[in-house]
């Protein structure tokens, strides 16, 4: 019989702070590089609203909220690793980043950024690639920091060695 592999609470919600803020400090540095900033902000490219809701976002309160909705995150990791693919914590990482990513980042993305603040669909693009790579870090920290170890079952399988 397996015996149920259990986390500390503190664990997971350290590893979630930790994602959050390892993830996130990724976004800042690509979204806050000159290049990044001279397309997002080109008038010739951009969407009018975007460029004025834009200066208005509290950055420090919208970090926060990511850093926070990490915690969660790291909650269902834990939850749902055993059933994730891959062979490796690294494997089962990226996976979760990509899951992010897909649950999280693409909607928001399409639903709010192009459909309802306008931002063409190049730009969204551009966006898309340098979320997934923050959601893609974000999912190896949590793995990596909460990896369970998959060691054969011993029993029928082993047969009892």
């Amino acid at each position: 019989m397996n015996e149920k592999t259990t986390v500390s609470p503190v664990r997971i919600t350290w590893a979630g702070l930790l994602a959050g803020l390892g993830g996130n400090a990724l976004l800042g540095l690509l979204f806050t590089s000159p290049p990044v900033k001279a397309v997002l902000f080109n008038p010739a490219w951009q969407s009018p609203r975007f460029i004025e809701l834009a200066a208005q976002r509290n950055v420090p309160v919208s970090v926060l909220g990511l850093v926070a909705l990490s915690v969660p995150l790291a909650w269902l990791f834990v939850r749902l690793q055993a059933a994730m693919p891959g062979r490796t914590w690294r494997g089962r990482g990226l996976f979760w980043g990509l899951a992010i990513w897909l649950m999280y980042w693409l909607p928001q993305e399409w639903f709010i950024y192009h459909t309802l603040i306008g931002e063409p669909l190049a730009l969204c693009g551009l966006e898309l690639l340098l979320l997934l790579a923050g959601a893609l870090v974000q999912g190896l920290i949590l793995a990596g920091l909460l990896r369970e170890e998959r060691r054969p079952a011993v029993g029928l399988a082993t047969g009892g060695r």
